[in-house]
């Protein structure tokens, strides 16, 4: 009898570990925040099979990529670059982004928000955000233009696309 109660526990014990080692996206709840890892690939390049491979200069700007589940369903989903960044061995910052977030081949008709370092159009963009109806996890890409400028005086115009990867980072 001892020896069923404690093989029970163990078994319970297991299943709460196993659990618990889960993704945290699994047990997301709306209003719950996910950070993905995110990449930016020279145009037309990425290779799934070796993700680490023809990143663009710009990639160094790339932070994550967050979303939070909203009650109706849809997800927000925020972008996230670092204010200033090596590129081409100088300090530069992406001064101006577009993403095709509704992915349909296009710039220029899509929904989203433009975040600028202290809320300056002339400084740093920190941050895109916008509204899906599905969860951009594994392998999700969008095509960007941005411009970077290197040293306050030589910009850089680029197209990439923008990846978010597989796995949760936090």
């Amino acid at each position: 009898m001892k020896n069923k109660f404690v093989k029970k526990l163990a078994a319970v014990a297991t299943v709460a570990t196993m659990a618990m080692g889960m993704s945290v996206s699994a047990f997301a709840a709306a209003g719950d925040t996910t950070t993905l890892a995110t990449n930016l690939y020279k145009d037309g390049k990425y290779n799934a099979s070796a993700v680490d491979s023809n990143l663009s200069m710009g990639n160094g700007a790339v932070e994550d990529t967050t979303y939070v589940e909203n009650s109706d369903g849809t997800y927000t989903v925020t972008l996230n670059f670092k204010s200033s960044f090596k590129a081409m061995g100088m300090k530069g910052y992406l001064k101006e982004v577009d993403v095709d977030t509704n992915q349909d081949g296009t710039f220029g008709n899509d929904d989203y928000e433009v975040v600028h370092l202290d809320g300056d159009s002339s400084k740093a963009v920190i941050g895109i955000t916008f509204t899906t109806d599905s969860i951009p996890t594994i392998n999700t890409k969008y095509d960007a233009k941005f411009s970077i400028n290197v040293l306050n005086v030589m910009p850089v115009n680029a197209e990439g696309d923008i990846v978010i990867l597989p796995g949760v980072t936090e």
